[in-house]
């Protein structure tokens, strides 16, 4: 997020004002102009004096009394550069690297820029026995060389503040996640709520477009992992979602392949022009921001356009005057050799104004275009009633590697395996919001003044399997209780993908990744044998919102010795990221204020467009090579170590999650149907024990301490009523409250 441009901005720069006038100051300055001299300190020296403002700089130059105020003009223009500019392109840049490069080149562009007074007033005395180029030289070099420490310490004094943003991707994966949307898009305050089923593939589709990252995390880390399987989620399908990332980057690489010819031939005819070009549109890219409400409105309006466009013209004549006025005076330059073409300086700087704005021209040009395209794939196939989760977007891929691999994402969400990779294994489902553990005696039930009776054996698979049907029936439309309508039920093995060497059961021949589908038999033979680490759960899904939050219950069952074991664990997912809900903003139709919104959107991606071109295109050649580099290290790891690791390392579901619910009903409605799915399995669970014979009675006394008191263990700290056991415990106490969970 970019640094608030406001009156934080500019009291750093002024205090940054304030340590440069002291260090210019005679005070300052005079042990610097009165130390010895060598090799090694002299130009050290004279990037310190940089900034004074004292007359014993016309002293260097033999020329006393003549030019004691040029150097008080160019450190009043230093301040003032400081002043002005710092506080308005280095808070504006996106934060990191771009953040660091913008600020160290405003730093060497003010300190060029306030050398060139001192050195027109020295050049013009006619008592100056030192030839202009040489002044130049001997003051451009320092001057630059401190504008780079000024640039460096601007980067430090607007370094973003605050926490860092909840992270949905897993940390052990790199963070490629929301560099910046692509398309002139307003995030809606109140973003549109998912309400039909589907909505949250759709959402995810049209993130593909919106966030490069997102869409280069599910091609290179999922996509492009061959070995490792694929976490399904429920209430997404994953197929088109990768479909859409591939047809996304191809886009992208089609538009960079376009601009690197622009920007290689604005680098031949000279590099600094290049640098002047992204500085230049950087600004434009600034003026074409449409002003913020001054005041919170309850929703969004169409930017003011007439501000906007005076706004962009201003800033353009600003940048256009800029440019010509550098044009002009390098081109009065006497540079030799290379110095000519690095700065662009043969026929009075002509040729590098002319190519820096056809290649602005022709960069804008394609990356409207490019903003067109995705704008109409976005209205006319992503918004909800046009939607077809079936259709193939273009451009289709037609690489063998990611058809094969589009099959495993299909196959994998037909699967009933999740092959997971570290210490969760419930990857795919988001993290727990809260887990139940009962234990249950086998023991005959007791009457009083009757002998005890005996119990019926029975097998695990059996209660599961009633368990199963009593859940099935809250689903039926017909007799649907407390809003289950829609319930998914499913039987569901995890296993640690670095456990799975020697495992026929998990590998056949025919494909690279781990099998994700276990015959009813092999089911079974899990469920009743729980052992090291593959476990089965039965599995309660009820995707809502449209798919957008989904709550899950998995249940854990087995026995130990005369023991019944129950493990509840409880997890919701939360809606996606809000930016991801604009496609329902969009208009059905191009009206003209979205027109000119894109061309905005346009104008602010021309300058990032043109200066990523060539670091972009040479990313897409090097993404193939690095999936075959990938994939024969996999391969060789893969008969060296009996620890490989087949596990899936990312959820796209959870990549794209948001940090917050986005209704407060979304919440409430997740909540209340895992308590509810909790209540009824309890009961079916119960009602099984008895008809077999199994004294209840302290299943019993734990559900009513479930119903009246709630449950909840989590990070090492049980809760069974009012009473809390662990480290750092606390109890808590709300007898409204059926099923604990802590909130996402």
């Amino acid at each position: 997020m970019a640094y608030p441009v406001g009156r934080l901005a500019r009291r750093r720069a002024l205090g940054l004002c304030i340590a440069l006038l002291v260090l210019g100051s005679p005070w300052v300055q005079r042990p610097f102009f009165t130390a010895d001299r060598t090799p090694a300190t002299g130009w050290l020296l004279q990037v310190l004096e940089v900034p004074a403002w004292q007359p014993s700089l016309a002293l260097r130059y033999a020329v006393p009394g003549l030019v004691d105020w040029s150097a008080d003009l160019s450190a009043a223009v230093l301040l003032l550069g400081c002043y002005l500019l710092l506080p308005r392109l280095v808070p504006a840049a996106p934060a990191g690297p771009v953040r660091w490069m913008t600020a160290i080149g405003t730093g060497a562009a003010i300190t060029a820029l306030a050398v060139l007074p001192l050195w027109a007033i020295r050049s013009g005395l006619q008592d100056l026995h030192v030839p202009a180029v040489q002044v130049l030289t001997n003051l451009l070099g320092p001057s630059i060389a401190f504008g780079l420490l000024l640039g460096l310490v601007a980067g430090f004094l607007y370094l973003p503040t605050g926490g860092a943003a909840p992270q949905a991707v897993p940390p052990r994966l790199p963070r490629l996640r929301r560099p910046g949307r692509t398309l002139a898009m307003a995030e809606p305050a109140t973003p549109a709520l998912g309400s039909v089923p589907g909505d949250a593939t759709r959402y995810l589709c049209a993130a593909a477009y919106q966030d490069p990252g997102f869409a280069r995390l599910v091609v290179e880390e999922v996509l492009a992992d061959e070995f490792g399987a694929v976490a399904p989620s429920p209430g997404v399908d994953l197929v088109p979602v990768a479909r859409h990332c591939l047809a996304a980057r191809e886009l992208l690489r089609r538009r960079d392949r376009t601009l690197l010819p622009v920007y290689l031939g604005l680098l031949l005819v000279s590099p600094f022009w290049l640098l002047i070009g992204r500085l230049v549109l950087r600004l434009l890219a600034l003026g074409a921001v449409p002003p913020r409400a001054k005041h919170p409105v309850r929703g969004h309006a169409d930017p003011d356009s007439s501000a906007t466009l005076g706004r962009l013209a201003a800033t353009g004549l600003s940048a256009l005057v800029l440019a010509l006025g550098l044009g002009v005076l390098l081109g009065q330059l006497p540079f030799d050799g290379v110095w000519v073409w690095l700065f662009g300086t043969y026929l009075y700087g002509i040729p590098p104004l002319l190519a820096l704005a056809t290649a602005a021209v022709l960069t804008f040009r394609t990356v409207r275009a490019h903003l067109a395209e995705v704008d109409k794939r976005l209205r006319e196939t992503l918004r909800r009633e046009r939607f077809d989760p079936a259709a193939v977007p273009q451009p289709a891929p037609e690489a063998p590697w990611a058809k094969d691999r589009l099959g495993a994402i299909a196959e994998a969400q037909r699967g009933n395996v999740t092959v997971y990779s570290g210490y969760t294994p419930f990857l795919g489902f988001a993290k727990a919001q809260g887990t139940l553990t009962v234990n249950v005696p086998l023991l005959p039930a007791e009457k009083p003044g009757q002998p005890a009776g005996e119990v019926t054996e029975f097998e695990v698979w059996e209660l599961i399997t009633e368990l199963r049907a009593k859940l099935e029936a809250l689903a039926v439309p017909e007799t649907a209780e407390d809003g289950l309508h829609g319930l998914i039920l499913e039987d569901r093995v995890f296993v640690d993908g670095a456990t799975l060497h020697g495992d026929t059961r998990f590998f056949d021949d025919s494909q690279l990744a781990p099998v994700t589908r276990l015959t009813p038999e092999q089911l079974r033979e899990v469920a009743e044998h729980p052992s090291g680490t593959v476990r089965h759960y039965l599995a309660a899904h009820l995707p809502m919102w449209g798919d957008d939050v989904v709550p899950s219950l998995f249940l854990h069952l087995s026995t130990t010795g005369r023991t019944l074991d129950i493990r509840c664990s409880i997890h919701a997912l939360g809606p996606v990221h809000r930016s991801y809900h604009a496609v329902d903003s969009l208009p059905l139709r191009l009206t003209g204020e979205h027109r000119h919104a894109l061309l905005l959107g346009a104008l602010r991606d021309t300058g990032p467009a043109l200066g990523g071109a060539l670091r972009a295109a040479l990313d897409r050649r090097a993404a193939e090579r690095r999936r075959l580099k990938r994939l024969v290290r996999d391969h060789a790891a893969l008969g060296a170590d009996p620890a490989f690791d087949h596990g899936a390392r990312l959820s796209v579901r959870e990549a794209a999650l948001g940090p917050v619910y986005q209704n407060f009903f979304q919440e409430l409605d997740a909540y209340r149907t895992v308590a509810t799915l909790a209540q009824h399995a309890m009961a079916a669970i119960r009602v099984f024990l008895d008809e077999h014979g199994v004294d209840t009675t302290a299943l019993r006394g734990q559900q009513l301490t479930i119903l009246n008191h709630g449950v909840l263990q989590q990070g090492g700290v049980s809760i069974v009523g009012n009473q809390a056991v662990g480290t750092n415990s606390q109890a808590v106490n709300d007898s409204s409250t059926r099923v604990s969970m802590t909130k996402p």
